[in-house]
């Protein structure tokens, strides 16, 4: 097993993760010249002394820093001559500093830096969205040493053991506690906000990323959706590992070093006794109730936040399913084998989910003004 984690720049964070066998951690400054893969304003401030700092430390305890530069979008800049020599100027840079690799989401990147640099690791971010054999085909001949599938994959079975051929030439990392929704039409909006937000560029006029709401949103109107999403629990790393898949990627840039040491230490021991929901990102529940309360809005994803998922009631084998099963072509109200595992393992406020009956909210889309810094800034009230 190798753990790639994402780093909050706290250095006793290294001392707790060189227990484990963490191989990388991943992170950036907190705005960059591409922007990367987490809005700025969920980020810890770090400049170029910080990040040397902590790379030294990292280097100290055996793991190696992959620095993320996975913007899905560079909004056109990539035409501008000069834009282009502050990029390479910035790769320049990083590496002196002690980078190991990099995690790009944009075949230019990869091509710049691969020209540059053809030793240095490069990552393929999920922000690409590898969906198929051939695209993963076309990153490894741009040179790739890792693709990171999107977790929608996850349990793409036939996907995964089709890619299996390709371990010797390039590895393939999977993200085990990302809780994006299965299928979900708000993540390119989401990729470009991040994206956008995180750029040395932008002007920090946002506080909060709407397409969190939308999803929360679905949640909240079927808590289902909680089994569809793509986490891998940790004891379930076992049917990755038997077709050869051994990188794990555990989200947790924006986490406190208490909570990113607990999925670590549950993920390298396969096992966790408790809330999946303790190890798994989950905005939904933890930021969205969190948003509206500071806004005035409706109290309506409170609910969000009571809700339990006991690791320890998953049948042993409930994974197998979708190794004899495809999600991508049979709808989710045909099948309904999450809606039956749902009723195993959700409870909410100590109620089973079978007694649980809420009215269905549609997305306050009123709100997302809200989340501009000058509507904060002026307490406004909700109409």
């Amino acid at each position: 097993m190798r753990l790639v984690v994402g780093t909050n720049f706290d250095d006793k964070l290294i001392d707790e993760l060189r227990k484990y066998p963490v191989k990388y951690i991943f992170g950036s400054k907190t705005k960059t010249i591409t922007g990367h893969g987490r809005a700025s304003f969920v980020l810890p401030k770090v400049d170029d002394e910080r990040l040397k700092e902590h790379i030294s430390v990292a280097h100290g305890a055996g793991i190696k820093f992959l620095y993320t530069m996975n913007s899905a979008t560079l909004n056109g800049k990539e035409y501008s001559q000069k834009f282009m020599d502050e990029v390479k100027k910035e790769i320049e840079k990083l590496v002196n500093l002690g980078v190991d690799g990099f995690i790009v989401a944009l075949p230019l990147l990869i091509h710049l830096i691969k020209d540059e640099y053809p030793n240095i690791e490069v990552s393929v971010s999920s922000f690409s969205r590898v969906y198929n054999i051939r695209e993963f085909e076309e990153y490894v001949n741009m040179g790739a040493d890792t693709i990171i599938l999107h977790e929608d994959d996850n349990r793409n079975f036939e996907l995964l053991n089709a890619l299996s051929k390709f371990i010797n030439k390039v590895d393939i990392e999977l993200i085990v506690n990302n809780s994006c929704l299965w299928g979900c039409p708000y993540r390119r909006a989401h990729d470009i906000i991040s994206s956008i937000t995180s750029n040395s560029e932008f002007n920090d006029s946002i506080w909060f990323e709407y397409p969190i709401l939308f999803c929360a949103t679905d949640v909240r109107n079927d808590l289902a959706n909680i089994i569809r999403m793509r986490w891998i629990r940790p004891e379930d790393l076992k049917y990755y590992e038997e077709i050869g898949i051994d990188r794990f990627k555990i989200a947790s840039r924006n986490k406190k070093t208490e909570w990113i040491i607990r999925a670590v230490k549950a993920y390298s021991e396969g096992e966790y006794d408790g809330n999946l929901l303790d190890i798994v990102s989950y905005p939904q529940g933890r930021a969205v109730p969190s948003v509206m309360k500071k806004i005035n809005g409706p109290n309506d994803y409170d609910i969000l936040t009571q809700v339990y998922v006991d690791n320890t009631k998953f049948p042993s084998n409930w994974l197998s399913y979708f190794k004899y099963n495809s999600c991508e072509t049979r709808s989710c109200e045909d099948c309904r084998y999450c809606d039956i595992i749902a009723e195993k393992v959700i409870t909410v406020n100590e109620k089973p989910l079978s007694e649980i009956n809420l009215p269905k909210i549609k997305p306050p889309v009123h709100l997302i003004p809200r989340f501009g810094r000058d509507a904060l800034n002026e307490g406004s009230k909700d109409h």
